[in-house]
């Protein structure tokens, strides 16, 4: 039977649906209380919830968190599980990864061994993997765009990590369910702390059996984020910084709720869109990012640019900022690889203490002893 995903109005209604699952899935069992909750510290998309035989993981499917998609981990035997509930046995040994974010928490896990697909080498920077493709040991499945479904049901692997696309019908395909392929779709992108994103390895950790070493890395990274983030809390000199480069007619700005803005926020500057509330970004035209950003001390992100004269190629009124007549312009394309692939976005974001450091060193450069960036450069 194809599964059916959850659509979750209320808290209430999503507990109560979990209790019915649990207490029909396994009548035998007699608990008081059937699943045991995890606490996620920053991650809001992304529940889980342990029992003796099996581990449940929640995912939600949009911004909202009204759709989701039910896992149930289990070793040996699989339980009985209602069909809401997609059973997987772990460790599970050939996955595909649909995005380069889950390559990186897949390196962190020591885990790379078990892909065997990924949507596009070409967005890919880990050395294992890049060495295996030009063995012809990687597929391809998305290299022009959408899924190739034909060749994901014939790729080999039983498990999908992929990115929610809007349509449910999409994100769990039945085709790739007739296949024994589980799509599990991460909306990890979707956090709005930098943290938020970094803590999804503890639910990548289910997979292959590794939740203390999540829970060990992970820990880690927040104890190094938060050292950080206390060297420039006391920082009486914010400068002040904006983003990004327009889009044909439309300059996009990060939310001031959303990742990048923590990331600003922590690393002691002053975001220029940081009190407009928004987690997701918002469409701006030129003259409305030059009325507010056109003395701003920092420019950064500024899309695939590598030097001041490209970003004047694209429109000459970019050499009216301070910034760039400061050259206070960096970039988060330190690290490509030979096709263009950024790293920023495989490692980068499953370590947002390093990018943190990157961020501290821009803005405040005396107070950190290590010069060198890693995933940003000054463009000069």
């Amino acid at each position: 039977m194809r599964s059916r995903i959850f659509r979750l109005r209320k808290p209430v209604l999503f507990f109560g649906l979990l209790l019915f699952l649990f207490s029909c899935s396994e009548e035998k069992e007699k608990v008081d209380v059937p699943f045991s909750a995890v606490e996620n510290k920053y991650a809001s998309y992304f529940k889980i919830y342990k029992r003796d035989r099996y581990t449940l993981l929640v995912t939600f499917l949009n911004a909202e968190k009204t759709d989701s998609a039910v896992y149930a981990l289990f070793k040996g035997e699989k339980p009985e599980l209602q069909s809401e509930i997609h059973g997987i046995q772990i460790p599970v040994q050939n996955v595909a990864c649909l995005s380069s974010v889950f390559v990186g928490f897949l390196n962190r896990l020591e885990a790379i061994s078990a892909i065997r697909a990924v949507d596009n080498m070409d967005f890919v920077s880990n050395q294992q993997l890049l060495d295996l493709s030009a063995k012809g040991s990687i597929k391809e499945l998305a290299k022009n765009g959408p899924l190739n479904i034909e060749q994901t049901l014939t790729c080999g692997v039983n498990v999908l990590f992929t990115n929610p696309t809007g349509d449910k019908k999409k994100d769990i395909d039945a085709r790739l369910l007739g296949a024994n392929i589980t799509p599990v779709v991460c909306a990890d992108y979707f956090e709005n702390h930098p943290l938020g994103r970094a803590e999804w390895v503890k639910a990548m950790s289910l997979f292959f059996g590794k939740e203390e070493m999540a829970d060990s890395l992970f820990a880690e990274t927040e104890r190094k984020y938060f050292a950080l983030k206390a060297s420039v809390d006391t920082v009486s000199y914010k400068p002040t910084v904006f983003t990004e480069l327009k889009t044909n007619d439309t300059w996009f700005v990060a939310g001031g709720k959303s990742s990048l803005a923590q990331f600003l926020a922590d690393a002691g500057a002053d975001y220029l869109w940081k009190d407009n509330g928004k987690v997701n970004v918002t469409a701006l035209n030129m003259e409305q990012v030059i009325e507010k950003a056109l003395n701003a001390d920092y420019w950064i992100n500024l899309h695939l640019s590598n030097m001041p004269s490209e970003i004047l190629e694209k429109d000459k009124r970019y050499g009216e900022f301070k910034a760039f007549k400061t050259r206070n312009l960096f970039n988060n394309n330190r690290r490509l690889n030979l096709s263009g692939g950024n790293d920023y976005w495989e490692t980068g974001l499953c370590n947002p203490d390093e990018i943190l450091a990157d961020l501290v060193n821009i803005f405040h450069p005396d107070l950190q002893p290590v010069k060198e960036l890693k995933y940003y450069k000054q463009l000069k």
